[in-house]
């Protein structure tokens, strides 16, 4: 998967004044209003790709793409959990301990930090997926404890 270049360190008030209008730190991703989901995936072209949707001091919102067959790097999270908006397509996770999951457009997954996650697109057409997690979202490497997947990659990544 390509990931985006890390954001650039966008500061919110933990607490807002409020009530007061919208304001975004610009007029490109990430940190826009509204994200039209099909002009990403036109914009993007053909997957592996990911895009960051939202980024502040809480909270890393990225849009990804996979091809069918495609998915990620098995991992885990030390500092917070993981979880996910299937958009479109077929996903599988899996889990530390034995657990799959296969999820379909709609579905929402949360995976606990410390758990080891695999996610493939085990459908016939591009999946789409919404994942929430924790800045810096600090990746650790992990074999797949079912399927055996590893590779030479780094053993730690923030994406």
């Amino acid at each position: 998967m390509i990931a985006d270049q890390s954001p650039p360190t966008i500061v919110i008030t933990s607490l807002a004044p409020g009530p007061r209008p919208p304001t975004t730190a610009s007029s490109a991703w990430p940190n826009v209003l509204l994200t039209h989901v099909a002009d990403v995936v036109a914009r993007m072209g053909p997957p592996p790709w990911s895009k960051r949707i939202i980024a502040d001091e809480r909270q890393l919102v990225t849009l990804i793409a996979s091809p069918p067959g495609g998915g990620n790097r098995p991992h885990w999270h030390r500092d917070f959990d993981e979880w996910w908006v299937v958009l479109d397509g077929v996903l599988e996770w899996e889990l530390t301990g034995g657990t799959t999951l296969k999820a379909v457009k709609d579905d929402i997954v949360w995976v606990p930090r410390g758990t080891v996650h695999h996610i493939r697109n085990v459908g016939d057409r591009l999946s789409l997926r919404l994942a929430v997690a924790m800045p810096p979202a600090v990746h650790y490497a992990s074999p797949c404890e079912q399927c055996g997947y590893t590779d030479d990659g780094p053993s730690e990544w923030c994406a």
